[in-house]
């Protein structure tokens, strides 16, 4: 069954590249930047595998002006789990 894996990654870059990288790595399929501040950068990874999520982190650190790179959040579970509505009730239907 397919999998989704999700990962939080934390780049720090040398301050002069900060913007070439960031555009380096929203290049890269799966790969979103929602945050960059002193030249730390916030990446979501969201691919098919374990193996894919290490070999997007790898191809992060060659990036030139990439100083340190740091898996901080993984999450993997089939993909029909992800697809499944989650209600947002309090309470279950029919209990109150």
């Amino acid at each position: 069954m397919p999998e989704v894996h999700i990962a939080g990654i934390l780049v720090q870059a040398r301050a002069e590249r900060v913007a070439s990288v960031t555009e380096a790595i929203r290049a890269l399929p799966g790969l979103d930047v929602p945050a960059v501040a002193a030249g730390r950068l916030v990446v979501v990874s969201e691919c098919a595998s374990a193996a894919g999520t290490l070999a997007l982190i790898d191809c992060i650190r060659a990036l030139p002006g990439v100083l340190n790179v740091a898996l901080v959040y993984q999450h993997a579970e089939s993909a029909g789990a992800m697809e499944e509505e989650v209600s947002d009730e309090t309470d279950p239907p029919g209990v109150h």
